[in-house]
């Protein structure tokens, strides 16, 4: 009997579902509207997944965008919607006919897929999704790090114009918007760019280089996959102000499969697990 691994990945405005080969190729996928109403979304899921018409489901894998408890399946917060302490993992299960439901962070899971698909495994990527939030996985050689696998470097408290706030308040794509008056697709002025660099994007990534100690950085996210045009900046700048003690990333690269790297990560979870 042929077996399937599914992925849903829940973003907050939509959600993917899509259905893999034994191999990790993707069948087919649908996409719908995330439900503000948790309810909902279940039932709209659900009816998806029917009209996928599914032969056999062998695993799930859930990406959620916030804080989880992996071993009850419960999701504690989410970034972008108003669910607090649903049992996800129990709500789907009733849906498919496996019991092997996986959740896990959705920026993780975008972070494995993106450093197994690169022709060499770096000893110590970091992997950052610079996008309406920003989030990271820390992954070590190939897998994710378990000792940081609940790290929000979005969160963390940095000072900018004088006052303390949130990295993401002042350097995610939603922040590079509202400052800049476009959305990076739209910037070609490299001075904008190397501005957000050196106010913005840099004073982050130098936190968590000094805690991470990493070698190659993965940038993803609708801001991130242009660090094309902003990686010329970043190197410098970190190479000028991290300590000496501090390891120096070698190289900054973009993120392979692009909206589908939280998706393909559902993919290599569930394989991993089964």
């Amino acid at each position: 009997m042929a077996y399937m691994i599914i992925g849903v990945d829940i973003g907050g405005t939509k959600t993917l579902v899509a259905e893999f080969s034994d191999n990790g190729k993707i069948l087919r996928e649908r996409k719908f509207a995330t439900p503000k109403d948790y309810d909902e979304f279940i039932a709209t899921l659900a009816e998806t997944v029917n009209k996928l018409e599914i032969p056999h489901v062998q695993a799930v894998c859930v990406a959620v965008p916030g804080l989880l408890n992996r071993r009850s399946g419960i999701v504690k917060a989410l970034g972008n919607l108003d669910w607090r302490d649903k049992n996800i993992r129990s709500d789907i299960r009733s849906h498919f006919e496996t019991d092997h439901i996986y959740i896990e962070n959705d920026s993780k899971l975008a972070g494995l897929s993106e450093v197994r698909s690169l022709p060499e495994t770096p000893d110590r990527t970091l992997y950052l999704t610079v996008s309406t939030g920003i989030g990271g996985a820390l992954l070590i050689g190939e897998n994710l790090s378990s000792d940081m696998i609940d790290m929000e470097l979005g969160k963390s408290p940095l000072l900018f114009e004088d006052e303390v706030t949130h990295w993401e308040d002042f350097a995610s794509g939603r922040a590079f918007t509202e400052a800049y008056g476009a959305q990076g697709d739209d910037v070609d002025d490299s001075t904008i760019w190397q501005q957000y660099v050196q106010e913005r994007l840099g004073p982050g990534v130098i936190v968590a280089c000094s805690y991470l100690q990493v070698d190659t950085i993965i940038f993803g996210g609708g801001l991130g996959h242009h660090s094309n045009q902003f990686a010329a900046y970043l190197l410098p700048y970190l190479d000028e102000r991290l300590h000496a003690i501090v390891k120096r990333p070698s190289q900054i690269l973009s993120a392979k499969h692009g909206k589908n790297a939280v998706i393909y990560g559902c993919y290599e979870y569930a394989h991993d697990k089964l």
